[in-house]
């Protein structure tokens, strides 16, 4: 059951993603807006992991599980249903909210179950619900949209919603105890909420406003001054939603670090595969989510593998190797093309996903060693909250350095579309004889050949800006190294 419900919700974080040029078509919004069904998601599953923890005490595993899985249900059906883009982005932050609080609860039931000396092969068993998950996800929507339309991707993942809800509701625990609700950390979750939607906001309306514009410039300070404050906050407060006194630890602190640089990298390249091979090499929804496929089998059978590997080795190596790897997959990504084939383009990311999923086990159990048992929920939940702030942040950044590199390079390509430009000029004569077979009037022969050579552009100017993020999460990935040596206990 805990694996089914995970997966579910895991699934649901990208299945979005085959459905980004379809919904940008069908809305009239651009790379810039379009990013939010991601991010809105990400972001309020950071927020919902936070509240998990207090929830469960609050009310109970059975409780709690089946209203958010009910939660969740809901958010889908108004998905499914929108009619405004605005409306998709509300039901994208139900669905992330309501698998933040209820994908901590399965981890903890994995840990009960495995006991505390085996913990990395819990997490490897558990890292196949969110890996495995959101790498079939994109082929599962792809199908969807290919038989009915990119609605069905909010509806794919409700009949397994249905069943776990049932069956939790007889096998989950009911709360321990009686006696009033714990105290909730209201100003924080109130500082956590403001921080990132002010700063998610900011990052994303830039590029369209304007860095300098009044409206950017106060989201970010914004978002600054209420990150400040919820730090502060959390330092002294009692009953808190994150013990960021744990970060005084440099093994967690490090553990973090990379937590989030795999957010980054995993839901990053989730989001931008999917959306490259449909732009640029012209896949249709089902091909472009099946070529992530491979990818996550073998990192669903990788994983708990590394989890076993991860109880016995130093933690440190496997994620320094794991870090190395994705980033020369990332690398080479940055050098295909709209040629390469729909193998390459697979292998690459299989080896890259086989090489990630040795980075996330061991920096689990490496975070939470020295971690009292009933401190392990909490401080696993700092682990969840950072993976996915660097999935929120990750996917946001990565489409304002898209958009800013297409916007480059189609102004630098058009520019260079002169009459003196003897390819330019053989190009349209070419396609104006090609059109002139059909007896088109030599007036449409011309516009229409012009507007062939802006298309033309426009797939170069994609590519090239493509690659160059490719690149750009190769240099992130291999950052994972050196915090991967912050890891190694000093020597007694």
């Amino acid at each position: 059951m805990s694996l089914m419900s995970s997966m579910a919700l895991a699934l649901s974080g990208t299945i979005i993603n085959v459905a980004v040029p379809d919904i940008m078509g069908a809305f009239g919004v651009g790379q810039d807006l379009v990013q939010w069904m991601a991010t809105a998601f990400f972001a309020a599953m950071t927020v919902g992991l936070l509240v998990s923890s207090w929830a469960i005490s609050a009310f109970g595993q059975r409780q709690v599980f089946v209203g958010m899985m009910v939660f969740f249900f809901f958010g889908s059906i108004v998905g499914g249903t929108a009619q405004e883009f605005n409306v998709i982005i509300f039901a994208r932050a139900i669905q992330g909210f309501a698998a933040g609080i209820i994908l901590p609860l399965t981890q903890l039931a994995m840990y009960r179950v495995f006991g505390p000396n085996r913990r990395g092969t819990a997490n490897g068993l558990f890292g196949i619900s969110f890996v495995l998950g959101p790498g079939i996800g994109p082929w599962v929507g792809g199908m969807a949209i290919d038989a009915f339309n990119w609605r069905f991707v909010f509806y794919v993942a409700l009949p397994i919603a249905v069943v776990t809800a049932i069956l939790g509701s007889f096998i989950l625990p009911r709360r321990e105890g009686s006696g009033p609700l714990p105290r909730f950390d209201i100003l924080g979750f109130a500082l956590l909420s403001i921080t990132l939607i002010a700063s998610l906001s900011g990052l994303s309306n830039g590029q369209r406003l304007g860095w300098a514009s009044d409206t950017v410039v106060m989201l970010l300070a914004l978002g600054f001054f209420t990150a400040v404050m919820f730090v502060i906050w959390e330092w002294y407060c009692e009953e808190r939603l994150l013990d960021v006194r744990r970060f005084k630890s440099r093994q967690f602190f490090a553990a973090n670090i990379l937590s989030f640089l795999f957010g980054v990298g995993l839901f990053g390249s989730l989001y931008l595969a999917p959306i490259y091979v449909q732009l640029v090499q012209s896949y249709t929804p089902t091909r472009a989510g099946l070529v992530l496929v491979p990818a996550g089998l073998i990192l669903g059978i990788a994983m708990p593998l590394m989890g076993r590997i991860g109880d016995r080795v130093p933690a440190y190596i496997p994620i320094i190797l794991g870090s190395a790897g994705f980033a020369w997959s990332n690398y080479a990504l940055g050098n295909v093309d709209a040629n390469t084939a729909f193998w390459t383009f697979a292998i690459i990311i299989m080896i890259g996903r086989a090489t990630h999923s040795a980075t996330f086990p061991p920096l689990m159990a490496a975070g939470l060693s020295g971690i009292p048992t009933r401190e392990i929920p909490s401080a696993n939940g700092t682990i969840n909250f950072t993976r996915q702030l660097g999935g929120a942040f990750g996917i946001n950044l990565l489409a304002i350095f898209l958009e800013q590199r297409i916007a480059f390079f189609s102004d630098a390509l058009a520019a260079s579309q002169l009459a003196t430009n003897s390819v330019t000029t053989e190009f349209l004569y070419k396609t104006q004889k090609l059109l002139a077979q059909s007896e088109l009037p030599e007036a449409i022969q011309q516009h229409t050949s012009i507007l062939y050579l802006g298309r033309i552009i426009s797939a170069q100017a994609n590519m090239l800006a493509f690659r160059e993020t490719f690149i750009l999460f190769a240099i992130v990935s291999l950052s994972g190294v050196f915090f991967a040596l912050l890891l190694i206990s000093p020597k007694k």
